[in-house]
């Protein structure tokens, strides 16, 4: 059995360009030596495989590890020494030109599915175009990027369009959505596609998986919440956000005073064009407007905001009632 979404792709890929590049039928299966050290375990998902005919041991390097040249090949000895093959093959979702150089110099054996195949060992070299060094993997998501990951969420996309288009969709920069798909993979929830001549993603979940995937890295859209008076609310382009917008999807008591959510970038504009007056927390004659740091409107069509923004926004609200009814809303999901 796969551990996790991440293994079972990696050695998928590894199986189809072993398949298209060489006409080897292999076959991977999650299987290691007995009695390798933790930090082997800690560090590589580890694979038993036939190729070309040999019985091969491949130890796929997790994403966040920082390992060395020189400290990987140490670990290849130490499965080497524990197995009854002498062929011991690394496996990276992407490879540095350092990295590369390294295991080169050390004689080490290493395959980058799509692009290269080294075995010393087989006198085997097959290089296709290097894939560019991976973006370091952030600890939480840009805007954009959790753009992209709420917008398939809720549309049940699994593949996600160009970047050019997503751009033109969500009303961003197409810089910034490039940015945004290098995150995407460098976090392992998406792979690169390519429509054309275009670049595109494909995501390595659906539904609950994928959020689950991505989840640790969403973080509340909410920059700052500000009260005021608007002269003409029936012209104000603000969602219902917070406890409004929670008493349209549950239960929740609606608030005495209404909450809206606006795209940050946008205030000042906004405060111009629709003559919006600073009034004093609480006032019952106020509203509360969010900025958020990406357009609520990019997410939906209705006068609310979207159930996953909203859940993001309220989870962690100190009144239990508001938190328990943000948990509703993931109930309320297709996926549930």
């Amino acid at each position: 059995m796969w551990r996790n979404a991440w293994e079972r792709r990696l050695a998928e890929k590894a199986e189809a360009y072993l398949r298209d590049s060489f006409d080897a039928a292999t076959h991977i299966t999650p299987q290691a030596p007995a009695g390798l050290p933790y930090f082997i375990a800690d560090q590589y998902a580890v694979w038993r495989a036939e190729i070309l005919d040999r019985t091969c041991v491949l130890m796929a390097l997790r994403t966040d590890s920082k390992a060395s040249a020189d400290e990987m090949a140490r670990h290849v000895q130490a499965v080497r020494d524990r197995s009854t093959t002498m062929v011991v093959v690394l496996v990276f979702d992407t490879l540095s030109a350092s990295r590369r150089q390294g295991l080169v110099k050390r004689r080490v054996a290493f395959m980058v599915p799509g692009a290269q195949l080294y075995v010393p060992e087989a006198l085997l070299e097959f290089r296709e175009r290097a894939p560019r060094a991976p973006i370091h993997e952030v600890e939480k998501f840009s805007p954009t990027s959790q753009l992209v990951i709420i917008g398939a969420l809720l549309r049940g996309e699994t593949d996600a369009p160009s970047a050019t288009a997503l751009a033109s969709r969500y009303g961003v920069a197409t810089m910034s959505m490039s940015r945004a798909f290098d995150e995407l993979q460098a976090a392992g929830v998406a792979e690169a596609l390519r429509l054309g001549k275009q670049r595109g993603l494909k995501f390595l979940g659906h539904g609950k998986e994928l959020w689950d995937a991505a989840a640790p890295r969403l973080q509340s859209p909410v920059r700052k919440v500000r009260t005021v008076g608007i002269p003409y609310p029936e012209h104000f382009p603000g969602r219902l956000a917070g406890e409004s917008a929670l008493a349209r999807y549950t239960l929740l008591a609606r608030p005495r005073v209404q909450r809206l959510a606006v795209a940050s970038a946008n205030w000042h504009q906004l405060v111009r064009d629709h003559g919006l007056i600073v009034r004093e927390a609480g006032d019952p004659a106020a509203d509360e407007i969010e900025t958020w740091s990406y357009d609520p409107a990019a997410l939906t069509s209705d006068l609310v905001v979207d159930r996953l923004s909203l859940y993001l926004s309220s989870r962690d609200h100190p009144d239990e009632r508001v938190a328990q009814a943000a948990e509703q809303l993931l109930e309320g999901m297709a996926w549930s």
